[in-house]
Formats: C-alpha cells, structure tokens, sequence
C-alpha cells in the first residue's frame, strides 16, 4: 500500500503501510485512527510535524496549498463582518493579529496559543467568538471556558451573533480529560487560572492540564498577570519561549530581571532585579512576536475619575480601627517567623472588611447627591454578609475557639483571638445598610451579589440595562469582571461608587471595565471613597495618581501625563517594585 495524504473539510487525512512503530508517533502529533474508513486523522496543526521518513516534504507543501486557501478564505469572512459594520475596525485588526498567530502555529513556526490582553470594554468576546467561527473551517472545535452562568448567558448571545457553534462551560465544570488535540480552547477571563505554580488552586491545575491537550489555547483576559513570573501558566502550554531558542522558562525570565532564589519554605521563588526597562521590553517581546495583542480602549463618552476622601467617619470608628492594626502588628512581631505573614496578611483583611463598613455609612450622602443629580448609581462593594466576633468575654472566645478548630484556622487564631481579646467587633451587611438606607426608591434599588439567583441576577441586569435601576449594589466577585453594565441606550448617565480600593493596575482596569466599555453612550463618572486614616490616605494618594495615569493616558483624558509614569504604571511596576513606583511618582509631581 502507497502512502497517500490529503485535506480535506478541515481535516488532513492519511492512509499507510501498518508499521509497528507508526501508531505511537501519529498520536503524539495529535492522530486518531478512524477504524470504519481505515485511515489516519490529524489536525492541521500536526501537518509540519508528521514524520518526514512516511511523508515526503513535496507531500506535505501540497496540503499546505489547500490549508492555506481555507485561512484565506476564512479571513475574507473577517473583511465582510467589517463591511457590514459587525466589527469595529479595531475589532478586524485584533482578529487579524489573532488569524495570522494561529496560522504560522499551523505552518509549525509559531507556538499553539495566543494572548488576547486587549484592555477591558473593547468588546473581546466579539473578538473570539469570530475567531470560534473561524476555527471549524479549519477543523478545530471551540470549546470555551467562562467564568460563570451568569458570563455564559452572555457570551452565549454573542456566540449566537455570529453563528458561532461553540460549547461552552464553566471553570467550575471544566473536564480537561474532554479536551483533544482537534480543540481550539478559549479560556475566558483567564486570569481566573492563573495560581498553578504553587499547586493552590485546583482551577488552575484543571485548566493547565486542558491546555496541554489542547491543539490551540487562546488566553482572553485584560489582565494576564501583574509579574512576568505569572504568565507561566501561559506561556508553559503554549511553548513561547521555546519558540526563542530558551531552553526553560527560567532562562527565559532572566534575560528580562526576573530571578529565582531559595524561598522562605525552602521551594524556588521568583523575585524582581530588574528596571521598568526590563518589564516594557517583556511586553514588547511578547507582542512583537505576535503572541500577544494588547489594545486599550479610549472610550469616546467623557469618563470622570475621582478620589472622594469621605469626612463622616466618626473618632471612635477611626480609634477601634487603629486599636485593631496596632495589636494585630504586635502580634505578628511575636509571632514564630513563618507565622508572621499570615498574621499581617489576616490584618489587612480585617481592615478592609471594618473600613468598607465605615466608608459606605459614610458614603450614604454622597450617593444621595448622585442620585440627585441625575445619575444612575453603580456601587461596589466587597463583602455582603453581617459578621459579628465577640471577644469582650471568655463565652464568646470561646465560641470563636471552637468555630476556629472546625474551620480549620487554629493556627491563625491562636494570634488573633488573644490580640483582640476585650474587643468586640461588629460587621454589618452592607447589602442591609444600603436596603436600610434606599429602601424608599422600591422597585429601582437592586443588588447583584452571590445571593441572588440566576433569573434574579439576569432581571436585575435586564431592569438595569432598561433605566429602571437607579441604584445598583454589586459584589466585586459577583460583578467586578466579565460583565457588561454599561449604557448603550444614551439615557443612562452612570456613577460608579467602588468602596475598596484595588491594589494594582490591572485589578483597577478590570473594575472600570465594568461600566466603560466599547458602545458606551452616556458619560461615567467613577468615584472612589477613601477613609480619612493614614494607611489608606496613603493608599489614596497612589490611587489619585493612577487614576490620573489610567483616564488620562488610556481612557481619554485631556491632561499631560509624563510619559515614565504612563509606562511604569502600563507594564505594572506599582505591582513589581511598589517602593520605585512610588519614587517615581515623587520624582515627577516634584518637576511637574
């Protein structure tokens, strides 16, 4: 029997000589024996990797003939979702950039996946879901990966847009033993994967599984990692450095200030030596490669941003606040030296958790006055259940002795429960506060927290998007990634109110992205309340001027923002270095 290869419906199919050796090589490349026609089935990813010695090189470039008429056929369909104003021009050129990666991965010259960074609101799943459309003609089934129902239902529409069959799933459901060589997998929101070097987060380790047999992964989220060492979870599956000539990604890493040293458990840890310089060329090198494609958006709606530094925050709130810090510190100091993170870390926690409380009774005026004006309100918050930890008597250390052991947090709590004792602390919901507060406006007072269901949630969306909501609280887990809150009507004026402050440049991107997005039609003013208390004025402080560097220089701002900051704060070196960022910042406000 000949050797015989051909394409065909977005398949290469071959028929060979049995050899004893050949079954283990065609499924390594991805190959499947189908027993009814007696022939080999391969992706065309695996065409460049099929062994030389059963197909001749003039085989192989004939297919590619044939592989490459479908790609150009498929791109044609792009240019007519452009004409017909389905895409926006900028939406062609990211799936363009896109189509090109996937087709030197098919050519076997580049590696089998791509990022997709481009900022939050510039309309990403219209982005995939055209490239989902595309993919079957070339064989490839899109399997894509969501965050949760509630993002599901709404990519599912876009989806549905441009008659792109996909399945479509859950992290939380997501089987990586269903994924194959012939899928094209879109991990949405991707970010939500990102923990899997430290073996911490079973999500993570699902998804990395899937990706490794995946035929191609394409990673969509605005906020891939806040340190180069983070994008391990996407550059291992794919090979991307492998494609550079580096041996490991440790090399790699290297070469742009990112080392490696013995960490305090004794296992390897990444750590940052390196300039802004050496965090602008990563970037760079990941999209010059045309790996990555990061696009951030400039809305043409104004956007407002501000600091509001809230003065309703009463001397005993501030005082119990202070108490707290100043006990938890010294019981850190006391601690044994490989307690000592968990203690402070738990210290931040709590502060947050007492600061949101004090800042939204705090806040009630102000949205108040929103409202007022005009505005339809959009609130964030963090927590939304009432916690109350008793410590004033020994009957109530006692209960919270017993809720630690069966929660499994004695270790933290035999720090916490002696530092706190004669404390008692009391956490309201804020969902009651503001239920408490609002509770005149009826029908147009909505929350969108995790204790909703999934109609409940998808009304209160659809009530949303139609005006009727004027006030609307949401969780930051609930609502602060993947959703789509903004006005496409023109009618809907929003203020978004977000209570705790996010740390880092892309948490920030991610929250504004809620609400400033492509086809916006009204104008947003966004407002962070900070506490009057040292800690988070400081924080404040760092929050202004990002917020100056974010609208000004992203979103469409008017001012001049000296170009240094634009690029530390763009490639996360607040994240990396916060001491040199905030130098800089120094530096500059000095000479400005």
């Amino acid at each position: 029997m000949s050797v015989h290869l051909w394409y065909e419906n977005g398949r290469l199919w071959a028929r060979t000589p049995f050899a004893p050796h050949l079954p283990e090589r065609f499924r390594s490349v991805g190959g499947r024996w189908v027993p009814n026609r007696e022939l080999w089935v391969f992706p065309p990813g695996s065409l460049f990797a099929l062994p030389a010695e059963v197909f001749p090189p003039e085989a192989v470039q004939g297919v590619w003939q044939a592989v490459r008429d479908d790609l150009v056929a498929a791109w044609s369909r792009v240019e007519e979702l452009g004409w017909e104003g389905k895409l926006l021009p900028e939406q062609v050129e990211d799936v363009r950039v896109l189509w090109r990666a996937f087709s030197r991965f098919l050519r076997g010259q580049g590696p089998r996946g791509f990022l997709l960074a481009n900022g939050t609101g510039t309309g990403k799943t219209y982005v995939y879901s055209v490239f989902a459309l595309l993919v079957r003609s070339l064989g490839y089934e899109p399997l894509v990966v969501v965050p949760n129902e509630d993002i599901l239902r709404q990519v599912q529409g876009v989806l549905a847009r441009f008659g792109a069959g996909a399945v479509i799933t859950t992290y939380g459901r997501f089987d990586p033993k269903g994924v194959g060589s012939f899928h094209a997998l879109i991990l949405d929101e991707a970010h939500f994967a990102k923990r899997i070097s430290s073996g911490a987060s079973r999500r993570g380790i699902r998804v990395l599984q899937g990706a490794f047999r995946a035929g191609f992964v394409l990673y969509v989220t605005a906020t891939p990692f806040d340190r180069p060492w983070e994008a391990e979870y996407i550059l291992k599956p794919t090979g991307f450095h492998r494609y550079l000539g580096y041996g490991d990604l440790d090399a790699f890493f290297a070469d742009y200030g990112v080392f490696t040293r013995i960490g305090f458990s004794g296992g390897k840890e990444y750590y940052f030596g390196g300039t802004v310089e050496d965090l602008k060329r990563f970037h760079h090198t990941l999209t010059a490669r045309g790996f990555m494609r990061k696009r951030l958006f400039v809305p043409d709606q104004p956007v407002e941003y501000e600091v509001r530094v809230l003065q309703g925050i009463t001397p005993e709130d501030k005082a119990l606040l202070a108490e707290v810090r100043r006990r938890l510190k010294y019981a850190a100091s006391r601690a044994l030296s490989g307690e000592k993170g968990i203690v402070m870390a738990h210290r931040t926690l709590l502060s947050r958790a007492m600061l949101e409380r004090m800042k939204l009774k705090a806040s009630m005026d102000l949205i108040r006055s929103l409202l007022e004006e005009g505005w339809h309100v959009l609130l964030f918050v963090q927590y939304r259940a009432e916690k109350a930890l008793d410590l004033s008597t020994p009957e109530g250390m006692e209960a919270l002795w017993d809720e630690a052991e069966a929660r499994g947090g004695k270790i933290l709590h035999q720090y916490l429960l002696p530092a706190l004792y004669g404390l008692s602390l009391y956490f309201p919901s804020p969902v009651e506060m503001v239920q408490e507060a609002f509770g005149y406006l009826g029908e147009a007072l909505a929350f969108y927290t995790g204790g909703g269901t999934g109609a409940s949630l998808r009304r209160t969306r659809e009530r949303w998007d139609r005006g009727e909501v004027r006030l609307l609280v949401a969780t930051a887990a609930k609502g602060g990634t993947g959703l789509s809150l903004h006005d496409t009507t023109g009618k809907r004026p929003t203020a978004q109110v977000v209570l705790t402050l996010p740390w880092t440049a892309t948490q920030l991107d991610q929250v504004l992205g809620r609400v400033v997005r492509v086809g916006m039609k009204s104008p947003v003013r966004v407002v962070f309340p900070a506490a009057p208390v040292p800690f988070e004025r400081r924080l404040g402080q760092a929050i202004a001027q990002t917020l100056a560097t974010l609208g000004n220089a992203v979103r469409g701002g008017e001012n001049v923002v000296p170009e240094e900051v634009v690029e530390a704060f763009l490639y996360d070196l607040a994240s990396v270095d916060p001491g040199a960022f905030q130098r800089l910042l120094l530096e500059e406000e000095a000479v400005v």
